[in-house]
């Protein structure tokens, strides 16, 4: 089913997803800010490379990409410069605030085309993939802030 799901999801969310970011800023980019946000706008180095399941050596040239395009800061920690957090600027909760609020419209035709059993059972199972995927180990010690943070959004971008 899951196979089945991969092409239908990409055709239908992914790709039209994939056209609304700016030039410049891949999925993966849009990924990582979504889950600093979701962190609480700040982690080390090591909890986002565990969080996306990134090599650190990806994670390095994605936050590298960040940097450039002003979304994030490195700030080093003062007792140990070999820690590394990553901050999210203003710039990056201005382009998420921005894109969730404009761009994310344009998955308003897919749910007109449903009706509306359609958008409760699509309700649902959205819920239902939140939930089991959220209750999956990362091996990150903020995890359960993480997911909390990603179940509260949930709930708003619902209304």
């Amino acid at each position: 089913m899951l196979l089945t799901l991969l092409p239908l999801w990409n055709y239908r969310i992914a790709k039209p997803f994939k056209q609304l970011l700016e030039e410049g800023i891949s999925l993966e980019m849009y990924y990582c800010i979504r889950t600093l946000q979701w962190g609480g706008g700040i982690m080390t180095m090591s909890e986002l490379a565990q969080y996306t399941k990134m090599q650190k050596q990806q994670m390095t040239q994605m936050v590298n990409r960040l940097v450039e395009q002003g979304l994030v800061e490195r700030i080093y920690e003062p007792s140990n410069r070999r820690i590394i957090k990553i901050h999210l600027t203003d710039k990056a909760a201005e382009y998420l605030e921005q894109f969730l609020e404009h761009d994310a419209g344009c998955f308003r035709p897919l749910l007109e085309e449903m009706t509306p059993q359609d958008i409760a059972d699509f309700k649902k199972g959205l819920e239902l993939l939140i939930n089991v995927f959220s209750s999956m180990s990362c091996n990150c010690h903020d995890q359960h802030d993480v997911v909390t943070s990603m179940k509260e959004n949930a709930v708003l971008q619902d209304k």
